[in-house]
């Protein structure tokens, strides 16, 4: 488990990554798998 800290700039990440008007869908994807590989999720 993160850090709550870790835990919250993680998640603003995600969401930043996943509400924007620029990145194709497919880069978002990439870039939400290679965060959750970056930080050990499993699912």
């Amino acid at each position: 488990m993160l850090p709550e800290k870790q835990k919250k700039a993680y998640s603003d990440f995600c969401d930043s990554a996943r509400n924007n008007k620029i990145l194709e869908p497919k880069t978002t994807l990439m870039i939400h798998l290679a965060s959750a590989l970056a930080i050990g999720c499993s699912s």
